[in-house]
């Protein structure tokens, strides 16, 4: 009896279910691995999708087939794209979304729209701003024997590693694109000749590209925003040498610790003064003149890097309010603790924000010389 009552309901609760009514085959589809958006000529967009075929036996490598549409919006782009390829093009495995610079002078929100509203969009893409157009860098499809798309996300991923790029994917983004008190970075990706570079950041105020950092004005403000990876790396000159000799007067180190320290102090007339205090740890990777076993000294390189770091946060904080690109959240600090004074400069933040008073401190001391020592 239990048996039977068991398979009578077996059976009922199979009856119940649905099949799979919206399964999206594999073999059905043409996987995009990156994508670029550029600004044509005639104000439309020009959509650059590069497409993975993959091999059909062990003997065969994958290729890339680089597709070019253009249309209204990135959504159209992408239909027409659609129409020059057998089966359906599908973003399940997307690595890369590089936008144009022109185009990423305009609103790159509005440009994204499309990746958040398709649920079966790669959202763990990472996302560049390319120098020129982002059709001349995917359409080399090769650099070396990677392909383009891996080529790119890779070198980003490394970058990433030596707090030379921040994290940012189509996911992270949204939520500091909404913020109002709080502007963002993004890789900023050239070409150069056959090959790739990314080594600099390219800095947005609201949603739109307003300039970039140079490497190691990219580093020092991850530092100070607190988000040192695994290395961070400077080569500071240390004096003045002349002749051959003058290679010998550079020193290499790697910031072991950071630990940066942000105080918002508000003056008459409503002027903002933000204190930053940044100690590093650091250790000698290269320098050639000595092995540092004099206390003096080290103290005397203490001092030097101390001023020489100093002197890049404050050029890194200049060009950062020269683009109007608030990446350390000021305003996010005045709504939190200062709502009064944010009311009055939240109208015309831009601008207001390039008058804010930076008081950069850094302080470098080395811990560590090498294995000798």
């Amino acid at each position: 009896m239990k048996r039977i009552c068991f398979s009578s309901a077996l059976i009922f609760v199979f009856l119940l279910m649905t099949g799979c009514w919206d399964q999206d085959l594999l073999k059905d589809a043409r996987l995009l691995y990156g994508g670029g958006f550029d600004l044509a000529p005639n104000g439309k967009l020009l959509a650059t999708f590069v497409i993975r075929d993959m091999p059909t036996s062990e003997q065969q490598s994958p290729k890339n087939e680089v597709i070019y549409a253009v249309g209204n919006t990135p959504r159209e782009g992408r239909e027409k794209a659609d129409e020059q390829i057998s089966r359906k093009l599908r973003a399940y495995r997307n690595r890369i979304i590089l936008i144009g610079e022109e185009l990423a002078k305009q609103d790159i929100h509005q440009l994204l729209d499309i990746f958040y509203r398709d649920p079966k969009s790669a959202l763990n893409a990472r996302i560049g701003v390319a120098q020129g157009k982002a059709a001349d860098i995917l359409s080399l499809k090769k650099v070396g024997n990677v392909l383009i798309a891996e080529e790119i996300d890779e070198l980003i991923k490394s970058k990433e590693e030596t707090t030379t790029v921040p994290k940012v994917t189509i996911e992270t983004i949204y939520p500091v694109m909404m913020d109002p008190g709080e502007d963002f970075v993004l890789p900023y990706i050239r070409k150069k000749g056959k090959r790739v570079n990314v080594s600099s950041v390219a800095m947005f105020h609201k949603y739109q590209f307003t300039g970039t950092l140079s490497s190691d004005e990219s580093t020092m403000y991850l530092l100070l925003k607190g988000n040192k990876e695994k290395v961070a790396g400077f080569t500071q000159k240390i004096s003045s040498g002349k002749g051959q000799k003058n290679v010998y007067n550079f020193l290499t180190f790697n910031v072991e610790k950071s630990k940066p320290k942000m105080k918002v102090l508000i003056q008459p007339n409503d002027q903002i003064m933000i204190r930053l205090d940044l100690k590093l740890k650091v250790s000698v990777i290269e320098y050639p003149k000595e092995l540092l076993r004099d206390k003096k000294t080290v103290a005397r390189l203490n001092q030097l890097l101390s001023k020489e770091m100093t002197d890049l946060a404050n050029k890194t904080l200049k060009e950062m309010q020269k683009a109007r690109c608030d990446g350390l959240g000021i305003g996010r600090q005045l709504m939190a603790f200062h709502p009064e004074i944010w009311k009055k400069q939240k109208g015309d933040w831009g601008s207001n924000y390039q008058k804010v008073h930076f008081v950069p401190m850094v302080q470098v001391e080395i811990t560590k010389k090498g294995i000798l020592d």
